[in-house]
């Protein structure tokens, strides 16, 4: 079966500290809405902020070697 150049460009490598630190972030975030955050204002204040799009995230674009 052939497969498209642009479908094998869709995994980007991540160093493994990085990997980490994203389940972390993930488990904590998790346990934080278990725990009853998205009721508090601070939460809400924050959702409205990135739905607003009043906060830009820049992404460097990877090179392959």
């Amino acid at each position: 079966m052939a497969r498209l150049k642009t479908h094998e460009d869709k995994r980007v490598p991540v160093p493994e500290d990085e990997y980490l630190r994203l389940m972390e972030n993930t488990m904590i975030l998790e346990a934080l809405k278990i725990a009853g955050i998205e009721e508090l204002p601070i939460w809400k204040a924050m959702r409205r902020i990135l739905d607003d799009k009043r906060v830009k995230l820049h992404i460097r674009p990877v090179r392959k070697n």
